[in-house]
């Protein structure tokens, strides 16, 4: 089976360090999430796997041949409909040449509710796209894309409920394909109801839990929210 494993990465900005040790993985077909509190490292782990950063240490093993990143920053030239993004998109990250079509049959084994607003933003100028319809449209679109890895920074940002729901309709969609999914959220129900197993930072590391139950006993607490500010308080150790 297919795996991306970061191994004891080691990230300081001059002498503040942000990530001491962290290590995690992700299996082929498997939809993992990563929690954490604005600055706490999850967007610069993004770009240390996409070589946009370079780690102070450790090292990546990645099995995965086709990976696509969809950052929390999305500017889209506003003159262009959707369709042309959509065409610029996929031109330079797909192998093989993308359609309409050809999307709209993905999207609509995974989620045949958003077929239809799929279509209706198709035509529309992005300078009238809201920030919310930008991001599903983008994170949609590149889940059509034949990657064997995806990783998406916070992708339900800005989104209303609604389309959450279609979005983590489409992950499961796509991870039941064989795709992995690294997905990172500021929403604990949303990763805990969703993901197969996810990833709190705190001190430094990726603390890894099965599931909401485990992560409220590793802490003590009742709620999921409680967990998440326990972990987010925990003092820093030297090593």
């Amino acid at each position: 089976m297919k795996k991306f494993a970061a191994q004891s990465i080691d990230f300081s900005y001059s002498d503040n360090p942000l990530l001491t040790q962290a290590s995690l993985e992700v299996a082929q077909g498997d939809i993992v999430g990563i929690l954490g509190p604005n600055g706490s490292g999850k967007t610069t782990f993004f770009d240390i796997v996409c070589d946009l950063k370079k780690a102070k240490s450790g090292f990546i093993k990645n099995d995965f041949s086709h990976f696509l990143y969809l950052s929390q920053i999305i500017t889209t030239p506003p003159p262009l409909r959707m369709r042309d993004i959509f065409k610029m998109v996929t031109a330079l990250s797909s192998n093989e040449p993308m359609t309409q079509d050809k999307t709209l049959k993905k999207l609509s084994a995974w989620s045949p509710a958003i077929v239809n607003r799929y279509q209706d933003i198709w035509n529309k100028k992005s300078s009238l796209c809201s920030y919310g319809e930008t991001r599903w449209f983008f994170t949609l679109s590149l889940l059509s894309i034949s990657a064997d890895f995806v990783i998406l920074d916070e992708p339900t940002a800005g989104v209303d409920p609604e389309f959450r729901h279609y979005i983590w309709q489409c992950l499961q969609g796509a991870a039941r394909e064989g795709t992995a999914i690294l997905v990172s959220s500021h929403n604990v129900d949303e990763v805990i109801n969703h993901c197969d197993y996810f990833y709190m930072i705190s001190q430094q590391r990726f603390n890894r839990f099965a599931n909401g139950s485990e992560f409220m006993n590793r802490y003590g607490v009742k709620t999921v929210d409680d967990a998440f500010i326990r972990a987010v308080t925990e003092p820093v150790f030297a090593t």
